[in-house]
């Protein structure tokens, strides 16, 4: 993170015009947020702060997919404790298809990032067999990481329901069905210690894909980071997209 947002820093301490651009649009989403179309708003950029800019909000929003699991897995844990019991059903359902959900676009956004990294440095020589090599590799394995979930989530959105096929919630529905529709209110017992266990398979579920979605994100800037990080930390920028290719070498130029 550091990395990528250095040249950003340099540029906001350095560059008084751009300080002030960032204010006045600032101010104007502040003020007039509806009637703010930025946009369409002109921000003259080199490709050198083209491509961080692209690279840094892509890195940011896999933070926020892991952020968001986090949210999840917080308010399911909090709202299943507090929920009225006729609502049992339906917020464990909610929360489990929302994970559902946020681990897809998490994915999504991770192979985003991978894709990126592979394609802008890639028409540079000196990094082609580094980036295509291992961000091959690490789409692979975020995919391999993953792949339960998301074809739950497939099925999910076109085939049936979540509750119809994750065991749990399964027989809580149909618990629901029996007592509340059938009157089979015999089955009152089973059905408390039903929510007990969908809650808690709820929580098990969403904890592990919260910790993996951060595991996983960690592992691709590891993976990449021995190829396109410096250890003053700073990236390094593919060749054709340098303002200044000799800045590297006064970066690294040792002090005389």
């Amino acid at each position: 993170m550091a990395a990528l947002a250095t040249p950003a820093i340099d540029r906001w301490q350095n560059d008084e015009a751009h300080r002030e651009l960032a204010k006045k649009r600032s101010m104007q989403v502040i003020q007039t947020p509806s009637d703010t179309e930025l946009s369409l708003s002109p921000v003259g950029v080199s490709r050198e702060f083209g491509f961080l800019r692209d690279f840094w909000n892509l890195f940011y929003e896999c933070i926020q997919s892991c952020q968001a699991l986090d949210l999840i897995r917080d308010l399911a844990s909090n709202s299943v404790d507090v929920i009225e019991p006729k609502r049992h059903t339906a917020t464990v359902t909610f929360w489990m298809e929302s994970y559902l959900n946020e681990v897809y676009i998490f994915q999504c956004r991770l192979l985003d990032l991978i894709k990126f990294i592979q394609r802008r440095y890639k028409s540079d020589a000196d990094f082609t067999d580094f980036v295509v090599t291992v961000g091959d590799s690490l789409a692979e394995f975020v995919q391999e990481q993953l792949a339960p979930l998301i074809k739950d989530r497939g099925t999910h959105v076109h085939k049936r329901r979540h509750r119809r096929a994750d065991p749990e919630l399964a027989k809580l529905t149909l618990l629901d069905k029996m007592i509340d529709v059938l009157g089979h209110t015999e089955l009152n017992a089973t059905r408390e210690q039903s929510r007990k266990d969908t809650a808690s398979w709820l929580s098990t579920q969403v904890r592990h894909y919260s910790d993996l979605a951060w595991h996983l994100f960690d592992e691709v800037c590891r993976g990449f980071a021995d190829g396109i990080l410096l250890d003053i930390d700073r990236i390094i920028v593919p060749l054709h997209l340098k303002d200044n290719p000799r800045a590297l070498l006064e970066i690294l130029r040792p002090d005389t």
